[in-house]
């Protein structure tokens, strides 16, 4: 069998200015953590997100972990969030010394449960005697919603934030990958109507494989000045004299560099072609898996304008030989994460009526998506599934 050439999972791409913003970076010699490119990032970053303040960072973990310490997450507290995602919401969560609450997600659109987490706010927890919310199973007070977006789409932040104020709890959106994505037609860091925007704030991440990158990188957005204020101090080590060495306080070394952020500016001058590719890429696999009874595809959202940022589908059975299958045709293809749980970390976590999140991770895989991705190498992968299903 000819394989053909390797087609990468999600491969970033570097299709514009990105060499002349960087060499800019070299030749003044200003490479570190302070120069005009990180300034410059960060106001425009802020435009494209709709959001007042930016504070771009290292990673998308350190952005979560400072979401987390700003929204007031203790130690010994509880933060709810989705039983499935990348690691790190929950490692961010462990480095406040709180512990995760895991939810699971919704068969019909691979986002966090509403009805399950409502439920669990509602019968699993209760106010004491000084107002607080308790789990009544583990005697924690649940501290905050770590409301994690899951492939590029947003869930309906707006019945999210509706949520939180009910029970007078901080949001944090994990919005890793959902830059270019909106929600009611509104980008990830806009305000939400009605929300005390010095309880909400928003991460995302410029990873390798994000539809933006910077080479590993993150951001952290808030319309509360002050929030957003102190999330600069802390992320700059505490530092408070331009001159002298003091720190008022244990901070943090989780400033971005000049050079990536050089490389971020770049790339944000091609986001809305890049996300209409990847768009373009979503509806062409929809339209060829529509006939394939075996193939499920990820649900469209009428509120949410998605990034499809790793194409991902569920079949009818378990997905790693099919897995297997597709890389030995050098069609890089990869498993959802293993629910949150199920991890070492998080075996001793309270989980609630996690039903859907152990089959979401057993039948779906993600499939090749580049921004790059040719047709004809789309169309290598479209074959090899309908191959696939056809011998059934």
């Amino acid at each position: 069998m000819d394989k053909g050439p390797f087609v990468l999972l999600c491969a970033p791409h570097v299709g514009g200015n990105e060499w002349e913003y960087v060499k800019d970076c070299l030749d003044t010699h200003w490479v570190s953590s302070v120069g005009a490119w990180v300034d410059r990032f960060e106001r425009e970053l802020g435009e494209v997100a709709g959001a007042s303040h930016c504070v771009a960072v290292n990673a998308g973990t350190s952005a979560l972990h400072l979401a987390l310490m700003l929204s007031g997450v203790e130690r010994e507290t509880e933060v709810v969030m989705p039983a499935v995602s990348f690691v790190a919401p929950a490692n961010a969560v462990r480095y406040c010394g709180a512990w995760p609450v895991f939810i699971d997600l919704d068969p019909a659109t691979w986002q966090i449960d509403l009805d399950k987490l409502e439920d669990f706010l509602t019968t699993v927890c209760a106010r004491d005697s000084s107002g607080e919310l308790i789990n009544s199973v583990t005697g924690r007070r649940v501290s905050a919603l770590l409301a994690g977006y899951v492939l590029g789409a947003i869930f309906d932040v707006v019945l999210v934030a509706e949520l939180v104020r009910l029970f007078e709890l901080p949001l944090v959106e994990d919005a890793a990958e959902c830059l270019g994505a909106t929600c009611r037609g509104r980008p990830i860091g806009a305000p939400v109507p009605g929300h005390d925007p010095a309880r909400r704030t928003v991460a995302t991440s410029f990873n390798g494989n994000k539809i933006v990158t910077t080479g590993g990188g993150g951001a952290l957005f808030s319309e509360d000045e002050a929030l957003a204020r102190r999330a600069k101090h802390l992320s700059t080590t505490a530092k408070t004299d331009a001159i002298e060495f003091h720190h008022d306080e244990v901070g943090y070394n989780y400033r971005l560099s000049n050079v990536s952020a050089a490389i971020g500016v770049a790339q944000l001058e091609l986001l809305d072609a890049y996300a209409e590719r990847k768009r373009a890429i979503a509806a062409r696999y929809e339209r060829a898996f529509a006939p394939l009874e075996p193939i499920e595809t990820g649900p469209r959202l009428d509120y949410c304008e998605s990034t499809w940022w790793m194409y991902t589908i569920r079949v009818d059975r378990p997905s790693r030989d099919l897995i297997r299958e597709l890389n030995d045709r050098n069609l890089q293809t990869r498993p959802l994460w293993i629910p949150l749980p199920d991890l070492p970390a998080f075996a001793d976590c309270y989980g609630h009526a996690i039903e859907f999140a152990p089959l979401f991770y057993d039948t779906a895989l993600s499939i090749p998506c580049s921004v790059s991705l040719t047709e004809d190498d789309q169309q290598r992968v479209i074959r090899a599934l309908e191959a696939w299903c056809a011998a059934r």
